[in-house]
C-alpha cells in the first residue's frame, strides 16, 4: 500500500512540476527534495548532475543565442527549464531509489507483467553493455585512442539499435498472442 501511495505521490509531484512556473516554489520543492533524500543526497546529487547536464548545456545554449540574435530576455526562461528538468531527474531518483515498482503496480496485472518485460530488458542490456566494456578492456594493451573509443561507441550503439528492433517484434507476439493487442 505504501508504494502505491508513493506512486501516486509521483505522478502528482510530475505533474505539479510541469505545471507551476514560479522560481521561488521549485526552488523550495527541490530544497524539500534534498531534506527527504537523507544520506543518499549526495549520490542522487551526482546521478542527477550527470543525467542533465548535456540535455541542459544543449538547450539553454541554443536558447540563449536564439534569445540574443532576437533581442528577447533569456534568463528567468533558463534557469526556469533548468531548475525543473534537474528537479524533475532528482525527484525520479529519489522515487526509484524509496519504492518497490512490483508492488507500486500489483493492483495490475498487465501493468505488473509490462513492468516484468521492461526491468528484463534493462537487466539484460545492462548485462550485455559491462560485457562489452570488459571485452574492449581485455583486448587492448594499452588506454584506447579516441577512434577505437568512437568505433566501440557505433558498434555497441549498433547492437543494442538490432537487438531492440528484435527483441520488440517478439515481446509485441508474445503479448498480442496473449490478448494484450486488440487487431
Amino acid at each position: 500500500m505504501k508504494d502505491r501511495l508513493m506512486l501516486l505521490l509521483y505522478i502528482a509531484s510530475v505533474l505539479m512540476l510541469t505545471s507551476v512556473h514560479d522560481l521561488l516554489f521549485l526552488s523550495f520543492f527541490l530544497l524539500s527534495l534534498f531534506l527527504i533524500s537523507g544520506k543518499n543526497l549526495l549520490s542522487l546529487l551526482r546521478k542527477s548532475f550527470i543525467s542533465v547536464i548535456f540535455f541542459n548545456f544543449a538547450v539553454s545554449i541554443s536558447y540563449i543565442i536564439f534569445c540574443l540574435l532576437k533581442g528577447q530576455e533569456w534568463l528567468s526562461y533558463v534557469v526556469l527549464l533548468n531548475l525543473r528538468v534537474f528537479s524533475l531527474t532528482f525527484l525520479t531518483f529519489l522515487f526509484v531509489s524509496k519504492i518497490n515498482f512490483f508492488k507500486a503496480v500489483s493492483f495490475s496485472k498487465t501493468l505488473q507483467y509490462l513492468l516484468t518485460i521492461s526491468y528484463s530488458q534493462i537487466i539484460t542490456y545492462t548485462k550485455s553493455f559491462e560485457d562489452f566494456k570488459l571485452s574492449l578492456k581485455s583486448r587492448l594493451i594499452q588506454r584506447p585512442d579516441r577512434k577505437d573509443v568512437y568505433t566501440f561507441i557505433s558498434r555497441v550503439f549498433s547492437y543494442f539499435f538490432k537487438k531492440s528492433v528484435e527483441n520488440s517484434k517478439e515481446i509485441s507476439q508474445a503479448m498480442r498472442s496473449r490478448g494484450f493487442f486488440i487487431d
